[in-house]
């Protein structure tokens, strides 16, 4: 909160100092010509194959000199900042090959599962999230099973080890001999045939549960080694990781473990937990609203730079160690998983290294308790009017936000989530639902997003809708939708007869950017941010408090990224028909006559089927001698909004995506960095370039002009004719409309492809890719310009963006995977 241009942020934050900043995973495969003492292990070293890992140093901090042959290795000094700087790329969070997870000495202890909740499954699967288990054993209960060694994990100091005993270790750990492999067949310019059949069945990969199998895998393809399809760890991190393991593969002391928890500023930790569990009923359900909307997110206390959070619920009070409740979904009873009387709310400590797709930020003041309380209680504020008929203490177990906190007066709730739009729809497009298969389908676009001001939201002013049921509103059948969206529109009717105008759309109250989102989703790609970014985007949304807590729910609280097929469809499903509200709400500030074909145009094919499940005021039939153009009418709209916002909300002019463009000649030689942004612009948010259909997701692109380095992210914005296409959505394409957009930092967690140019190569670049017209151009282009993953040029580069990113965007910088780098998408 505080500055609210700081208050919500898209990404993982970095703690520049912190040794556990980044853990990774580091498998390579290799062929096993031992089998002795051959653990489970090697199950999962297996499943790594996709995993990233490789030689060089770290990023984001000074790299750690590597212990010498006669020292003794550390795992917080030595061994964690090779698995931050090359394995956790591919096993750093949910979804990681063989739930393999590699960022903490606890996830790598864990080892590896053949279960990936993500593959195509009929029936629920287990949790593989941190927080469901808390022992070693509790996870082999599970059936995750060792990838170091049958004999050497959980121990925090190098046990005696004979000769003999080390090369059992070795043996034995499925880790060491995939990394081995590794290191004898991923020599660079190795060949990349094994990558596309493996990545095509990234998520349904099998994960051999015994050593046996394992060894007959990696003798049939001797190339599985790891980091797979990526080049080999350098001799002295193996040599470090090889000693590490024959020694048992200690983890971190007491000591160690007590430095990394320890806290920089306990008063601030101790101020906001202070407000989270306040006694006062009122303030227990306000505490709980919060989590329910913020139990992904990572806390920054802006009074205490330099470290990250989590809001947790924990069965010790504060003073004491953190003991998590680890239920599945946030408004899971807590009592009684955890066999308590009471819990409190706390503030836990990350020390593990963030990851740059999935994190995201809620800042923190000191102050904005204060916000909060006056907020939620204030007299005079929009929480002044609590209902005296709900209840203070509702149910567990309820994903129906507006049964449960029905006694919190609907404006505050409201207010809180635009006060921090950004981080709650980040919730949303950065959490589990963004990963799992089925559901991850319900948009492939670029869009802004605007919020509908409490005063003029139905939602807001009349919660219930004159539904007979709060359940309605939770409902994600296709009936149900269309009852409430049938009561919104016939609630808003008698609030304000003549519908919303421009006015009506919040404007941030002249200072919080929350007012104004661009996120983009393409493939595994997915970022949100602030203000007007990326050019004019082909679609836009116009959110109501009840359809913003009904996305939230269905997608992050609701969602059981462990759950089957069916559950995941629902979800899908459920988010089109409030895309397709949330479009439709947009498309209503156009004039009546100009409704009905931009919403034809937005949605077609088999989506026009879609289009007749949602309830839509196309409103009065143009007269016959009205001259109708709908996109000078969608065209003037947009104008019209952006002249709501201040500069401060909508953000400077986009000097890389403008709407007129340039006078330049892309044969010129370029000189500058503002030389190459005017002839970048000059590719941007047109459709209809050729090259646009060849490109992938996102380049990041390097420059250099003598000194200085800038960091660019080419993002390509594909479109479909429909939303709707679940299976086959690539056949729906539109590829005539496809354009770039271009952005000044690092946008998305999944790069496709480093370039790295000079000043003079510069020119040479852009009139080559706008010169790509087949997919034979694009490869001759990639080759001569990319950085393919099979380049010794690969480590040195992410090391150089890794570090670029850290210091340039610090907290809300994480580590780019490589999942899908160089590789069909």
């Amino acid at each position: 909160m505080g500055d609210p241009r700081r208050r919500i942020i898209r990404t993982p934050s970095h703690q520049a100092s912190s040794p556990h900043r980044a853990r990774s995973f580091v498998s390579v495969t290799e062929i096993p010509m031992r089998l002795g003492g051959f653990p489970r292990m090697l199950a999962i070293l297996s499943a790594l194959v996709l995993c990233n890992l490789c030689p060089s140093s770290g990023a984001g901090t000074p790299h750690a000199s590597p212990a010498t042959d006669e020292a003794e290795v550390g795992y917080q000094r030595d061994v964690q900042p090779i698995f931050n700087r090359r394995c956790i790329a591919c096993h750093g969070c949910l979804g990681s090959p063989c739930n393999v997870k590699l960022d903490s000495y606890r996830g790598a202890e864990r080892g590896a599962f053949g279960m990936n909740p993500y593959a195509n499954h009929f029936g629920p699967y287990p949790r593989t999230d941190m927080d469901a288990a808390k022992t070693l054993e509790q996870w082999r209960e599970i059936g995750f099973f060792s990838v170091l060694s049958e004999e050497g994990s959980g121990h925090a100091s190098r046990r005696e080890t004979s000769a003999v005993a080390s090369e059992d270790l070795l043996d034995g750990s499925l880790m060491y001999r995939f990394l081995e492999a590794g290191s004898a067949y991923n020599r660079p310019g190795f060949s990349r045939d094994a990558l596309v059949p493996v990545y095509a069945k990234r998520f349904a990969y099998g994960c051999p549960a015994t050593p046996y199998a394992a060894a007959a895998q990696l003798a049939a393809n001797p190339a599985m080694g790891m980091p797979f399809g990526l080049p080999a760890i350098a001799a002295g991190d193996f040599n470090v990781l090889k000693r590490w393991i024959a020694a048992g593969a200690p983890g971190p002391t007491d000591e160690e473990l007590r430095a990394a928890a320890e806290l920089a500023r306990p008063e601030e930790v101790a101020h906001w937990e202070a407000f989270f569990n306040d006694p006062d009923p009122r303030h227990q359900l306000v505490s709980r609203y919060i989590f329910d909307h913020f139990y992904l997110a990572t806390i920054v206390l802006e009074e205490s730079p330099g470290e990250r959070f989590r809001l947790v619920r924990s069965t010790t009070p504060p003073g004491e160690p953190v003991d998590i409740i680890g239920t599945g979904l946030p408004y899971e009873d807590p009592y009684a998983y955890a066999g308590v009387n009471r819990f409190w709310y706390r503030l836990s400590k990350l020390t593990q290294a963030p990851m740059q797709k999935n994190l995201f930020l809620w800042r923190l003041e000191h102050s904005d308790a204060d916000h909060l309380e006056q907020l939620f209680f204030g007299p005079d504020g929009p929480g002044a009017h609590w209902s005296a008929s709900a209840p203070l203490d509702p149910p567990w177990g309820i994903g129906n936000p507006f049964s449960i906190f029905r006694a919190i007066p609907a404006e505050a709730r409201y207010r809180f989530l635009l006060e921090n739009a950004e981080a709650v729809a980040s919730g949303i497009i950065y959490g589990p639902v963004c990963n799992g298969q089925t559901a991850t389908y319900a948009v492939k676009d670029h869009f802004w997003v605007f919020f509908v001001r409490p005063e003029d939201d139905v939602s807001v002013q009349n919660p219930a809708l004159g539904l007979a049921t709060w359940n309605t509103m939770m409902d994600r059948s296709v009936f149900a939708d269309a009852a409430y969206v049938d009561a919104y529109d016939k609630a808003l009717a008698k609030l304000r007869p003549r519908g919303w105008s421009v006015d009506a759309i919040w404007d941030g109250d002249g200072n919080n950017p929350n007012a104004w989102l661009t996120v983009m989703r393409h493939n595994t790609n997915v970022s949100v941010v602030l203000g007007r970014q990326g050019g004019t985007p082909r679609t836009l949304w116009l959110m109501t408090y009840s359809g913003f807590e009904r996305m939230y729910y269905d997608t992050v609280a609701s969602f059981e990224y462990w759950g089957g097929d069916l559950s995941k469809l629902q979800t899908l499903l459920f988010f089109n028909f409030l895309r397709q509200e949330f479009q439709d709400n947009f498309l209503t500030l156009l004039p009546a006559a100009d409704r009905e074909p931009i919403r034809k145009t937005w949605t077609q094919g088999v989506g026009r089927l879609g289009l007749l499940l949602v309830p839509f005021d196309a409103g009065e039939s143009p007269q016959p001698d009205a001259a109708v153009n709908p996109e000078e009418a969608l065209n003037g709209l947009i104008k019209a909004v952006e002249g709501q916002f201040s500069g401060k909300i909508a953000g400077p002019p986009d000097r890389l995506n403008p709407d007129i463009k340039p006078a330049v000649d892309l044969a010129a030689p370029i000189s500058t960095f503002a030389d190459w942004e005017r002839a970048v612009s000059t590719l941007t948010v047109t459709q209809g370039q050729p090259f646009t259909r060849f490109l992938p997701s996102v380049i990041v692109l390097r420059l250099d002009d003598a000194n200085a380095s800038r960091v660019y992210s080419f993002v390509v914005n594909r479109v479909y004719k429909s939303q709707y296409t679940l299976i086959f959505q690539d056949g729906q394409a539109l590829p005539d409309l496809y354009s770039l957009s271009v952005y000044p930092t690092i946008i998305n967690g999944f790069p496709n492809l480093f370039v790295h140019l000079d000043m003079a190569q510069a020119a040479p670049f852009l009139d080559a890719l706008r010169k790509v017209g087949s997919a034979a151009d694009w490869e001759q282009f990639k080759a001569r310009y990319g950085i393919l993953r099979n380049s010794a040029r690969l480590w040195p580069f992410y090391d150089w963006i890794n570090d670029w990113n850290f210091q340039h965007r610090q907290s809300e910088a994480g580590y780019l995977d490589l999942s899908y780098y160089d590789v069909p998408e």
